[in-house]
C-alpha cells in the first residue's frame, strides 16, 4: 500500500492526464462513429425518406418513353432512375437542330405527373449525330424540384482558341 501511495504521489499529474486522454479518445470515437460511420443500410442515408409515397415504376417509364418516341425525329429514348433523380436520354435524328431537340425535351415534361415532378429531379441528356448537312450535338439539361419549372441547359458553346504572340 505504501508503494502505491508513493507511486501516486510521484506521478499523480501523469495519471490524471492519462485518464483525461482516455476520456477524450472515447469521446472522439463516439463522435466519429455517430457522424461518419452511422448505421444506415442505404447508400443514400435518409435522403430518400418518403420515396414510397411517390412511385415511378417501369410502366410509367415505358409510357413516357413511348410518348417521346412518337415524334418522328426521335430515334431512341431511355429512362433511368437513381435515388431521387430521373435520367432521360434522347437520341435524335442526325438532321435535328438543337432548338428542336430542346423543345421536344421541354415538351416531355408534360408526360410526367405533377406528383413525380414535385419529388424527383430530372436530368436530360440529348444528342444527335453529325450529318452531311448538319452538325451533331450533345447537351445536358436539368430540372430541379425547387427550380423554376423549366429545364436549364448547360453551355456547350465551343470557343476557338486564339494564338497569341508576344511582341517584344
Amino acid at each position: 500500500m505504501k508503494k502505491i501511495k508513493k507511486i501516486w504521489q510521484e506521478n499523480s499529474v501523469l495519471f490524471v492526464l492519462f485518464f483525461i486522454l482516455i476520456a477524450c479518445l472515447i469521446a472522439i470515437s463516439i463522435v466519429v462513429f455517430t457522424y461518419f460511420v452511422g448505421d444506415s443500410s442505404s447508400k443514400y442515408g435518409d435522403r430518400l425518406e418518403n420515396i414510397e409515397d411517390y412511385p415511378f415504376n417501369d410502366d410509367d417509364q415505358k409510357d413516357i418513353i413511348a410518348k417521346i418516341e412518337e415524334n418522328e425525329i426521335v430515334l431512341e429514348s431511355t429512362i433511368r432512375v437513381s435515388g431521387k433523380v430521373i435520367y432521360v436520354n434522347i437520341l435524335f435524328a442526325p438532321a435535328t437542330t438543337l432548338v428542336e431537340a430542346q423543345s421536344i425535351a421541354l415538351a416531355s415534361l408534360d408526360y410526367f405527373t405533377e406528383e413525380t415532378l414535385s419529388f424527383y429531379d430530372l436530368e436530360f441528356m440529348i444528342s444527335a449525330n453529325d450529318a452531311e448537312d448538319a452538325e451533331g450535338f450533345k447537351i445536358i439539361g436539368a430540372r430541379n424540384v425547387s427550380g423554376t419549372g423549366g429545364i436549364v441547359w448547360n453551355n456547350n458553346t465551343e470557343f476557338e482558341e486564339e494564338e497569341t504572340t508576344l511582341e517584344e
